[in-house]
């Protein structure tokens, strides 16, 4: 391959607008060079975005990964699409960048981590707030042993706006089943934060997960999720929900602590962090933050050096940063979250194999004892009765 990456867009939704897009649109050594929507609205967005050809604009994907000048494929379709894209693709020898969460079902990411890997292809996912500059620097002062070693990390995700999906396709498509999931699966970014920054996959899981803010509307999927993930060090909590809740990151070590808050007082990823300080032997210390302009700068940003690290890697012939195992772990971290709402009990990580909620998703949530008292099946979510 060239030092030029030579890219197929396999849908082409909103997030591909400030996402991809400026990342595609900016980088020297990647271009793209041709894109597949089912929806013909969705075409024509996508080559007035790229400046494209009709003859590089496609309805079937398969035309996509045919083409013998795409060395990698980015797969920005509804996660119950995926599977059989990624491996057609993968079969087609590309390199395959997919948005997040990686599937609906552990046992299908296990089956498109595999088939990577047996090809020798580069298989990462959509990770982008590894790249946010708050999360940055958090891991460096964290790495650097400012606070000492991280006992006890608080991600506050309680104002996560309830942005709609693409109108051409289905606005509402995150409130659903096929969905895999809901405000958590949606914001599966501290999922994966929370184990990049204790540096080891999680272990334990326990949660409250409840739909109490749409309740009227007879929801599908959660809409709150209180989750607490055990660490070989450590330990994460998780307060998810969509709404206007506290938004930012406390995190305690062993000799002091830090908190990061955003302006507006809003949640990550929805405004610019306004503030980030360390604590130790109680003197408080200040940390400046590399931020562009307006949030949506700093998500540009994040997505641009998330595809620059992506081509990296395949030159380099390695896993990414934000690869697709880690995509699959984040998965089964949040699926056992919903088990553990429903269950009222601990869930050991990894998910065993024989596991219903590893064989069928969220699906698998009828196949496992209920607790009494569970908020999750007495909410009716899903399908739960």
């Amino acid at each position: 391959m060239s030092d030029l990456l030579r890219v197929g867009l396999i849908g082409c939704g909103n997030v591909v607008s400030y996402g991809h897009k400026p990342a595609l649109t900016t980088l020297p050594d990647a271009q793209l060079v041709a894109l597949a929507d089912i929806t013909p609205a969705r075409r024509q967005i996508g080559k007035t975005w790229f400046g494209m050809n009709d003859a590089d604009l496609y309805a079937d994907y398969q035309d996509v990964i045919a083409r013998d000048d795409v060395d990698a494929v980015a797969i920005t379709v509804p996660q119950q699409f995926r599977r059989q894209i990624v491996l057609d693709a993968l079969a087609a020898g590309k390199h395959v960048l997919s948005e997040k969460p990686l599937a609906t079902v552990p046992a299908v990411a296990a089956e498109m981590i595999h088939a990577a890997d047996a090809a020798g292809l580069t298989f990462g996912i959509v990770h982008n707030y590894h790249y946010l500059p708050e999360y940055r620097q958090i891991k460096n002062l964290i790495d650097n042993g400012t606070i000492g070693q991280l006992r006890v990390l608080t991600m506050h995700y309680l104002g996560v706006i309830d942005n709609p999906g693409a109108a051409e396709y289905q606005s509402d498509w995150r409130h659903t089943l096929a969905a895999g999931g809901g405000v958590l699966m949606d914001m599966i970014h501290a999922v994966y934060l929370a184990e990049w920054l204790f540096g080891a996959p999680p272990q334990q899981v326990m949660a409250f997960v409840d739909a109490p803010t749409y309740a009227a509307r007879h929801p599908q999927v959660e809409d709150l999720a209180l989750v607490q993930i055990a660490f070989p060090t450590g330990y994460a909590t998780i307060h998810m929900g969509w709404g206007q809740g506290v938004g930012g990151v406390d995190a305690s070590g062993s000799e002091g602590h830090l908190r990061m808050r955003y302006n507006q007082y809003q949640t990550s990823g929805f405004n610019q962090p306004a503030e980030l300080y360390t604590v130790r032997n109680w003197e408080r210390t200040d940390h400046p933050l590399d931020n562009l302009p307006t949030h949506m700068d700093n998500i540009a940003r994040s997505f641009t050096q998330l595809w620059q690290e992506f081509h990296s890697a395949i030159r380099e012939h390695r896993a990414p940063l934000a690869s697709a195992a880690a995509g699959g772990r984040a998965l089964e971290t949040a699926l056992a979250a919903y088990q553990s709402g429903v269950t009222g009990q601990v869930v050991t990580l990894p998910l065993q194999s024989t596991n219903p909620v590893f064989q069928k998703g969220i699906d698998g949530l009828a196949d496992v004892q209920a607790w009494a008292q569970s908020r999750t099946q007495s909410a009716g979510i899903f399908g739960l009765k």
